[in-house]
């Protein structure tokens, strides 16, 4: 971290990364942009308000296919299906000295940060200037044998004719981006840190459709944001995402992270040891009223969830929580009882989706009351916000987020589930943490 004196010191380590310009003691914070809000550069301008949850709803299936392939395939741990838009939260940050501002969506589905480099042998348009690394002066390209190629893994990609370290993103839908490896100053707020790994793209195509500049990796491996800046944030992330788009969303770093007090619950996660990326909760049942739907616990990991002093213990995770996944993505046949269950509760009657996507819509001029739905995690019950479940597709017509795997085999726990809750990642404890809060005031 650049340092002038110790009061320096001080003021960088505790301060919170913030747009507003706000600062506490002991963390860091930075907004976030809703997918649809205006301040956002991934946003269409030419696209109605509702365009933004119909590309959330192909790519929540793009993605979810894209993982189960990884899992099941044994793929490299490099490779990833991140989407630069269609309902991720984004995240300012710079890199470089002096700092060149961009952003990237705060993605706890992916490890690896990368924006848009110049030269651009081929890149998808962006709105945002793409960044430069000439005009960096802490810019440096990592060795072939170096320890930021070692973290980013040397199976994936190759080296140049000038010894650079080279990475490939491999995406499931035949995007791709493929650069150097690279450290640079990571700037975010007020605070800078040194010799950061990221990915330095110069070839970069296939289904970007937004202007973001690529994504910030909050996975559990190595490579990450949270693991890289261990030391100062001590594996400890939260996330508070507002639903409504004219409202501020917030992600934090350190101890101003921790999720504690009155309503927070807490549950473990588990991780893959062949692909460390994902945070794994068992999700027991999910309730709708006063009836309740088992899911199977079809997945158990050998690297088990564990609670701040306690040994650790069996854990079985089935569904992956994933802040860059906007839908719910559950098992088909669960899904089938919540909405026979819902269309009971609901006195008003089921429409269809002109598009044929979404399976449980109503006319928003029926004013419908959303039963109380909950998902029944390993000792955490998070009653889903109406909100978040219930979402306005197109004019007049409001849709049921949480959707049927029909095909894939995976569960997604989306963002969409998470509004209004403030969201906490331990990963010295392996848990997540969930309390009910006004996001916008947080």
């Amino acid at each position: 971290m650049a340092l002038k004196s110790m009061d320096l010191i001080m003021f960088l380590t505790l301060s919170i990364f913030t747009l507003l310009s706000t600062q506490t003691i002991n963390g860091f914070r930075v907004e976030l942009i809703h997918p649809n809000s205006l301040s956002n550069p991934n946003r269409n301008p030419s696209t109605n308000q509702f365009h933004w949850i119909r590309q959330a709803y192909n790519n929540t299936r793009s993605r979810a296919a894209s993982i189960q392939s990884r899992l099941g395939g044994g793929s490299a741990k490099f490779k990833t299906d991140i989407k630069s838009d269609g309902g991720g939260y984004v995240m300012k940050y710079s890199i470089g000295t002096p700092p060149f501002e961009t952003y990237g969506i705060a993605d706890t589905g992916s490890d690896v940060t990368w924006t848009q480099c110049k030269p651009c042998i081929e890149c998808f348009r962006q709105s945002l200037p793409v960044f430069d690394p000439k005009n960096s002066k802490s810019y440096k390209t990592a060795s072939c044998d170096s320890d930021a190629c070692a973290l980013v893994g040397s199976s994936v990609g190759s080296c140049s004719d000038q010894d650079i370290c080279q990475y490939q993103l491999a995406y499931g839908d035949s995007s791709q981006s493929i650069g150097d490896v690279a450290t640079d100053t990571l700037t975010i707020g007020d605070a800078s840190f040194n010799n950061v790994v990221f990915g330095c793209g110069h070839e970069n195509s296939g289904t970007f459709s937004g202007n973001a500049s690529g994504i910030v990796g909050l996975g559990n491996s190595d490579i990450s944001i949270v693991k890289q800046l261990d030391k100062d944030v001590g594996g400890k992330f939260a996330y508070c995402l507002s639903s409504q788009s004219d409202s501020k969303s917030h992600i934090s770093f350190g101890t101003d992270a921790i999720v504690n007090g009155p309503g927070a619950v807490s549950t473990p996660f588990s991780i893959r040891p062949d692909q460390p990326t994902f945070y794994y909760l068992s999700l027991e049942s999910i309730s709708v009223g006063d009836q309740s739907f088992p899911l199977k616990q079809s997945f158990s990991s050998n690297v088990c969830g564990r609670r701040a002093g306690a040994k650790k213990t069996s854990s079985n995770g089935n569904i992956i929580i994933d802040s860059g996944t906007t839908l719910t993505l559950i098992p088909s046949d669960t899904f089938d009882n919540l909405k026979s269950e819902l269309t009971k509760q609901i006195s008003a009657t089921p429409i269809e989706d002109p598009q044929g996507l979404f399976d449980l819509c109503y006319s928003t001029s029926d004013k419908i009351e959303v039963p109380k739905i909950v998902a029944h995690f390993s000792g955490a019950d998070v009653e889903l916000s109406p909100r978040g479940s219930f979402q306005e597709i197109e004019e007049g017509i409001s849709c049921f987020t949480i959707i049927p795997d029909t095909e894939i085999g995976i569960a997604i726990f989306g963002n969409l589930s998470e509004v209004d809750y403030l969201v906490g990642y331990d990963l010295e404890a392996q848990t997540v943490t969930f309390k009910p809060t006004d996001c916008s005031k947080f």
